[in-house]
């Protein structure tokens, strides 16, 4: 595939096969951005790269495992040959597991949800900050959540790797001014992490029925304004897609 024209803004989007990540890689070119859609396994991604396609837009994939240095320095520089710049990280690769009450859980499936949820983004961010550096419009969003803030039993690792990543955004805001960060807490939306959480059964999210879900697309629209117009004051803050306020900001940039 060609190079991109030399203004178009680059995007790169983790686990964006499919939920919020697809609908974010999405969302963004339609705001003018390249997104680089950066997923575990490629042929997972083909219906998502479809359907930029379709709406008019192109897309790229690279393959990228977030719990794995290796694989993200391989990931950020193949996008860098690919197109080479980037100007925005949005750090969505996220997983539930391991569901349970602390004392029934396993050390190492414990410790690889920290790895996945919180050193995962601290790796993207590390590789992707020289290029990030030589952006004039540089952004970070890391995809949070309410329990970032707010326990939830049998979530243990999920809480507190989303609690630090809300901690790592506000470090990114203060270390680097002249990237955006922000941390965006989408909600209780209609991914496959809800069809496990459901099957758990585990704490009151787990009976939310799934008629009361959103659709990915809700938060993918703030992901993609975040980007796109970088709001100086909300940069370090964990902002939450139900707060009116930023609905209304939304809704008047469309």
């Amino acid at each position: 595939m060609s190079s991109p024209p030399a203004q178009e803004r680059v995007a790169l989007v983790t686990g964006a096969a499919r939920g919020i990540g697809a609908a974010a890689a999405l969302a963004l070119a339609r705001r003018g951005f390249l997104p680089v859609l950066a997923v575990r396994d490629p042929a997972a991604a083909a219906d998502a790269i479809r359907a930029i396609e379709v709406a008019g837009a192109r897309a790229l994939c690279v393959r990228c495992d977030v719990s794995d240095d290796v694989s993200v320095r391989a990931a950020v520089a193949e996008c860098l040959r690919l197109v080479g710049r980037l100007d925005a990280v949005v750090n969505n690769a996220g997983q539930i597991d391991p569901i349970g009450r602390l004392g029934g859980t396993d050390p190492q499936a414990w410790a690889a949800a920290l790895s996945v949820n919180l050193a995962g983004p601290y790796r993207v961010v590390l590789a992707a900050l020289p290029a990030l550096a030589r952006s004039d419009g540089a952004c970070i969003v890391n995809v949070s959540t309410g329990a970032a803030h707010a326990p939830r039993e049998g979530w243990s690792a999920y809480c507190s790797a989303k609690a630090g990543l809300a901690m790592l955004t506000r470090c990114l805001a203060l270390e680097y001014p002249h990237v955006a960060t922000y941390g965006l807490q989408p909600g209780v939306v209609d991914t496959e992490m809800q069809v496990r959480i459901r099957a758990s059964g585990m704490n009151e999210i787990s009976r939310i029925p799934r008629a009361n879900l959103a659709a990915p697309e809700r938060p993918a629209a703030f992901i993609a304004w975040l980007c796109a117009q970088r709001p100086a004051d909300l940069v370090g803050q964990d902002l939450t897609v139900n707060d009116q306020a930023l609905q209304q900001r939304l809704q008047e940039s469309a």
